[in-house]
């Protein structure tokens, strides 16, 4: 399953959460692909359960019934990740832009937060 996200900015708060908050991450790229149809919701009974978001994936992609389904951020649960499935038969025809660079602000990376 490929994992992305409608906007660039809620990726680059997915990558966030799972790096090393005392390294800055180089050598990222980011590209972008228009979908032939606007991916529905998949439903699940409860974002804050990992088991019970993985198995509604696991079945989703096992079904192979649509190319992209949108899933609630669980960082943000008013945005969505876009999940991808290559099993899908239209998986191959999707077109990428080239691979940009993407440069995390050194901000994101301050080791003790300030009390604003």
């Amino acid at each position: 399953m490929l994992y992305t996200a409608q906007h660039l900015s809620l990726a680059c708060i997915e990558v966030l959460v799972h790096v090393d908050k005392s390294q800055l991450p180089r050598g990222y790229v980011w590209s972008k692909t228009e979908l032939p149809a606007a991916p529905m919701i998949l439903a699940f009974e409860s974002l804050s359960s990992i088991v019970s978001c993985q198995a509604a994936g696991l079945a989703w992609v096992n079904a192979v019934h649509h190319l992209a389904i949108r899933v609630p951020s669980v960082i943000i649960p008013e945005e969505f990740n876009v999940l991808v499935n290559p099993l899908h038969a239209a998986y191959s025809s999707l077109v990428w832009t080239d691979p940009q660079p993407f440069r995390f602000d050194p901000r994101l990376f301050i080791a003790e937060p300030q009390t604003l």
